[in-house]
């Protein structure tokens, strides 16, 4: 008997396939960024694009979607599937929740989930996640105790039941939010977007001849299932803990983890863990904790495979529940990249030494947000700030980068005339990489100005992360700076911050508020770094003189343009 045989047993056709999956994904992106009227999503590209089998499954993404995102969605659609089973759904049905424990984790991230049909039956689901600029509850976010206070909660529900808009929800938005018409047309446009990767992916089917996704899932998810498993499998055998401490709200936290290797499987498991905070929305939701835990090991194991489920069945992920890294509701949730950016600290210091590259830890992202009504309407403006990228021990880290997310930060033109703020300056930080053989790369220095006037006043929120915790070097190399924030000269200690900067007026009087975001952990020994790598950061103004002869023991002539190491 012949075997039979698929399309898609052709690798070259496979890849082709595949890639043009992803960028019907990408053009989902391009929608969702072009229509959005937020500037969270249109500019800060705070959102995630993919495509799914009907199984819920996860087959491609956007290249630039938000990793953490791309993980949760098929949680995300499998919880969906629960509440409106597959034999139910009908064309133009468009399925809906921000519940942070089906989701990403805390309720501004908004999921819409678009079946799709071909001859009649279910083969796919466009899915998108997005944070909107405002859902309710609280302005100080720090204060809440449980997620009732953080915003409107919408269980799985239908956006749309076959074409028809739910008003109910709309409704409910409107009344509920600051910022409606905003909100309202963001949902939309990710309701767009998804409509665009609805007829591409129906007609790619056709082009190659094919009734459901389900060939191609599998072809896809099983190798990218075996590549991850051989990975692993290269890996020795055993048990590696590690533990991180770090400041985050009123507190100093202690986590631990023990990676778990067993042939060609992998457990994460958060087995030192404090339990659930009481306020402050900074616990993270077990969806979130596994999506960044998966995501890290994602960049270290299989870099250049792009997330998809098959990459996630050797993986397991486990914490205690009712912990601060699997709380149970109604926990406070919103601020939940606090702690669940840590776990990414965790799987790197448990990897360094088994796996084959693994950078030093890197500086997190801070935001200023404002929330303002200069142009009569109004507005919440995200001003994302990046923070050094670890170094690796091959290359210096990235200055200034919206690690861990794909975020970018807004064009400074596009934050002052979107909120009515005013910066002073922006510019990387000098002194704040991590010193090493390789440096990590610099943090931010954002200086944000008093408003002209009352009338241009405005709410300001300051959200900070490894505020006196500092990004960890790995293999003799230097821990980079970590954030810091002033008001005027004065410094702000890191268990004031909710109290001084978060849901507060910024007037004319208020004076300068000036933001370091943390440098990336250096990699190997300063003493072995290059001199002209050092002159060039002290050219550069990035390194003093003095931190080169002292950290670095290099002698450095700006006269000259010269560098010598000591005792040379």
């Amino acid at each position: 008997m012949p075997t039979e045989t698929s399309v898609f047993d052709d690798p070259i056709t496979l890849e082709i396939i595949w890639g043009r999956l992803a960028t019907v994904a990408a053009e989902m992106q391009t929608v969702l960024r072009r229509t959005a009227l937020s500037t969270l999503i249109s500019a800060a590209n705070d959102l995630a694009c993919e495509i799914m089998d009907a199984r819920g499954w996860s087959v491609a993404h956007a290249a630039t979607s938000n990793p953490a995102f791309n993980l949760t969605m098929p949680h995300v659609t499998s919880a969906l599937l629960e509440a409106f089973p597959a034999d139910t759904l009908r064309p133009g049905d468009v399925l809906f929740t921000n519940d942070p424990w089906i989701g990403n984790g805390h309720l501004p991230d908004v999921s819409v989930v678009t079946p799709f049909f071909k001859n009649g039956k279910l083969v796919g689901f466009a899915g998108s996640i997005a944070h909107v600029s405002d859902i309710g509850g609280l302005l100080n976010q720090s204060q809440a105790r449980t997620v009732y206070e953080e915003g409107l909660f919408f269980p799985p529900m239908k956006l749309y039941d076959e074409g028809r808009r739910n008003e109910a929800i709309i409704a409910t938005i409107r009344k509920s939010v600051r910022l409606p018409d905003t909100v309202i047309g963001d949902i939309s446009a990710i309701v767009t977007a998804n409509s665009v990767a609805v007829r591409q992916v129906v007609d790619l089917l056709d082009e190659y001849g094919v009734d459901d996704l389900s060939e191609l899932s599998d072809a896809i998810q099983d190798r990218a299932e075996q590549a991850m498993r051989r990975t692993i499998e290269a890996l020795p055998d055993g048990d590696y803990p590690y533990e991180h401490t770090f400041n985050v709200l009123d507190s100093t936290l202690t986590i631990g983890v023990v990676i778990r290797i067993r042939g060609t499987e992998l457990a994460v498991d958060y087995v030192k863990v404090p339990p659930q905070h009481d306020h402050g929305g900074i616990n993270s939701t077990m969806t979130f904790t596994t999506a960044r835990s998966i995501a890290q090991l994602n960049c270290l194991l299989t870099p250049n495979i792009p997330s998809n489920q098959g990459l996630f069945r050797p993986i397991t992920v486990t914490a205690p529940e009712g912990s601060i890294l699997n709380p149970t509701y109604p926990a406070s949730v919103n601020d939940r990249v606090k702690v669940g950016w840590h776990t990414i600290a965790l799987v790197q210091g448990a990897l360094a030494g088994i796996a084959g590259y693994v950078p030093a830890l890197s500086g997190f992202q801070s935001s200023i947000k404002l929330l303002s009504s200069h142009s009569g309407v109004p507005v919440s403006t995200n001003f994302m700030n990046g923070g050094g990228l670890g170094a690796g021990p091959d290359d210096d880290g990235v200055d200034g980068i919206c690690y861990p997310t794909s975020s970018t930060t807004l064009p400074v033109e596009i934050f002052e005339s979107s909120s009515g703020g005013f910066l002073v300056s922006k510019e990387l930080a000098p002194d704040s990489a991590g010193a090493g053989r390789r440096r990590g790369g610099h943090g931010q220095r954002v200086v944000l100005g008093p408003p002209e006037d009352e009338a241009s006043s405005y709410t300001l929120s300051l959200s900070m992360s490894q505020h006196g915790s500092p990004p960890i070097g790995f293999g003799a190399g230097l821990a980079g700076r970590a954030s810091r924030l002033y008001v005027g000269a004065e410094e702000i200690p890191f268990d004031q911050v909710a109290a001084r900067l978060v849901s507060v007026p910024h007037t004319p009087e208020s004076g300068l508020v000036t933001l370091d975001t943390p440098g990336g952990g250096g990699f190997g020994d300063p003493a072995e770094r290059d001199p002209q790598l050092v002159l060039r950061d002290v050219r550069d103004g990035l390194l003093s003189v003095e931190a080169a002869a002292e950290i670095y023991g290099v002698d450095v002539e700006l006269d000259t343009l010269s560098a010598k190491r000591r005792g040379a």
